[in-house]
């Protein structure tokens, strides 16, 4: 929604900046700004700029339902602390966030808590399997930066039988990672 909007704005600015009838024709930094915008457009389109503070961006609407999610990510907030989140949702639940000041070493535990330590693209990583009161599966990655990564699965009703939760987080994690972890 947000490349939408940005696109939407370009071609406002775009024809404001364009000449109609009866009216000259923009010239210099008009003109040029005009081109600008327009080649910096194309740049974006190209190749996505993926960036923490943009979680919903992280993945394409495509990317998100192939992994059972919605096609469109919901921004939000963690029900446990607060920190930003993204969540699409569909015949699966899918969440990414990141959180400052924690470590993946350090999970939370219980009994209905299976933690396995792992590597998303060569960095340290925790996969967590809660099983009440429902089934969640977390991967969570220590970035090089300090912040943690999180994504997470959780299977609906539409989804049972067709996806691992565990399997989604992780491949989900193995997407992202490469795209943000020199944040």
């Amino acid at each position: 929604m947000a490349a939408v909007l940005s696109a939407a704005m370009l071609v406002a600015l775009a024809a404001c900046n364009s000449a109609t009838a009866g009216e000259p024709k923009p010239t210099g930094s008009e003109s040029q700004s005009s081109e600008d915008a327009t080649t910096n457009a194309s740049s974006e389109s190209e190749e996505p700029d993926y960036s923490l503070a943009r979680l919903c961006e992280l993945i394409s609407p495509e990317e998100a339902q192939q992994f059972g999610g919605s096609a469109e990510g919901e921004k939000g907030n963690s029900l446990n602390d607060g920190h930003a989140i993204c969540k699409w949702s569909d015949a699966m639940s899918l969440i990414v966030g990141f959180q400052e000041g924690v470590s993946a070493t350090d999970p939370d535990t219980g009994p209905d808590i299976t933690n396995t330590p792992t590597t998303i693209d060569g960095l340290p990583a925790m996969q967590s399997l809660k099983t009440d009161p429902a089934v969640i599966c977390e991967v969570m990655v220590d970035l090089p930066s300090g912040k943690m990564f999180t994504s997470s699965a959780a299977v609906l009703s539409a989804g049972e039988g067709k996806y691992d939760a565990c399997q989604v987080a992780t491949q989900l994690a193995n997407l992202i990672i490469p795209r943000v972890k020199d944040q």
